[in-house]
């Protein structure tokens, strides 16, 4: 990606009430009142919605000098009718003026190269577009905000502060200066916030990513009807009649803030129906491919003992449930590898105990404290060559050994720059910027 060139590209979805096209550029304005219909667009309209046509479509813009924009270039922004032919001519006449068509996430990209934004803050607008739950939202928005970029500044500052120790040092060995105290300390002080940040990857990972939950167990358990009952609507068929889910039935949900993929499988059993039999097979693939499985159990079953004997405990996450309590009055249920919920999935019962063993599984935190911000897979990997460069760097300034150590400082304090955008290649760049959206 350069900075050079005028871009154009849909901001908005094309398809609704409003399409928004966004050119940016040095040269957008001379390029947008080619096309623009209306008062021109001038420094003394810089922020004011003009009325005017684009390409004989009646459309507003807005106007917003350099450096005061998204992308820290001037900026022109049309908004026009949402209909897909409509924003179509707008895009066309603005290419045949002089721009490209943008890149995906192209725009975002010269906010990052304007200093606009730092390369956290950049991430979060592409998870902010992605998130598929309040608590995702919340956490991007505090990323945008700055929160985790603030921290991990921090760290940087601290540890190029500890390096310049090491080096005055070396270079004043025989001179008694006023030498910073408890430096080693404070090194080390540094190494656990690292793994503090740490930390949060698998909480993060789960509130923008989501978690693939399969529900398993024997024919007639109660799959579908809990499927329903968590997703709180009739999605799949509820029948007394065994093998009535033949296929996967997959849907999407929030539960305790967590975006989830809940698949219904289908009863596993021995079989001689050729249908029911890829079913179960499919079944199998979906429970191996999980990261949580709700295994429900039959409370109210005639075999107490044969029915806990198809609990699988290898599962992936696997969370045993015996469904059916209600009509399984006071029975002594046999005991599993693991402790179980007990729920009643067409009763008007209450599953927070099942919502809160699930959120712990999946969190390994208490649902009272969530992370204020957490990281990434690409910040986390950072993170991990930082560590162990700080641990070592502890041990060398223990001993003495002031130029190693600030050779690991270095190498530490780079692996957290390259977090924050601090040293950032263009293979960098393209693995943050390619899961952009068209438009951002």
């Amino acid at each position: 990606m350069n900075t050079v060139d005028n871009i154009a590209a849909p901001a908005t979805a094309v398809g609704g009430a409003v399409t928004i096209i966004r050119l940016s550029g040095p040269g957008v304005l001379e390029i947008a009142n080619r096309v623009w219909c209306g008062t021109p667009l001038s420094a003394k309209s810089v922020r004011k919605m003009m009325l005017g046509k684009v390409a004989e479509d009646q459309a507003l813009a807005v106007y917003m000098k350099a450096p005061a924009s998204y992308t820290g270039d001037d900026v022109v922004e049309f908004q026009c009718h949402g209909g897909a032919a409509a924003a179509d001519a707008v895009m066309r006449c603005v290419l045949d003026a002089g721009c490209r068509l943008a890149e995906p996430g192209e725009f975002t990209c010269r906010a990052f190269l304007n200093g606009k934004l730092d390369l956290l803050q950049a991430e979060a607008v592409a998870d902010i577009i992605s998130s598929g739950s309040d608590a995702a939202l919340k956490m991007a928005e505090k990323q945008l905000d700055g929160v985790l970029s603030s921290k991990v500044n921090a760290l940087y500052d601290e540890l190029n502060f500890f390096r310049s120790e090491c080096e005055a040092r070396l270079d004043f060995p025989d001179e008694e200066l006023d030498f910073e105290s408890g430096v080693p300390e404070r090194i080390a002080a540094v190494a656990e916030k690292i793994s503090r940040l740490l930390e949060t990857h698998r909480a993060g990972a789960v509130m923008r990513d989501g978690v693939a939950v399969a529900l398993a167990g024997k024919p007639n358990v109660g799959k579908s009807s809990l499927l329903n009952k968590l997703l709180g609507f009739d999605r799949a068929i509820v029948s007394n009649i065994p093998g009535t889910t033949r296929d996967t039935v997959q849907e999407s949900a929030v539960i305790r803030n967590i975006p989830v993929k809940l698949t219904d499988t289908a009863g596993l059993r021995d079989s001689s129906d050729p249908i029911e039999k890829l079913g179960i097979e499919r079944s199998y693939r979906t429970i191996s491919a999980a990261e949580v499985t709700f295994w429900l159990l039959d409370a109210s079953a005639a075999d107490l003992e044969a029915e806990a004997a198809s609990f699988d405990a290898d599962a992936p996450g696997v969370i045993p449930v015996w469904n059916k309590c209600d009509l399984a009055g006071e029975r002594e249920l046999p005991e599993l590898p693991c402790p179980a919920v007990k729920i009643s999935a067409l009763a008007d019962d209450d599953f927070s105990g099942l919502l809160d063993v699930f959120e712990e599984r999946v969190l390994a935190v208490s649902r009272h404290a969530p992370p204020e911000v957490a990281v990434n897979a690409r910040s986390a990997a950072q993170l991990k060559l930082a560590l162990p460069h700080c641990q070592q760097a502890v041990e060398l300034f223990d001993s003495g050994d002031y130029e190693l150590c600030a050779s690991e400082l270095a190498e530490a304090a780079h692996a957290l720059g390259v977090i924050v955008g601090r040293n950032a290649d263009p293979d960098l760049l393209d693995s943050v910027f390619h899961r952009f959206c068209l438009g951002k």
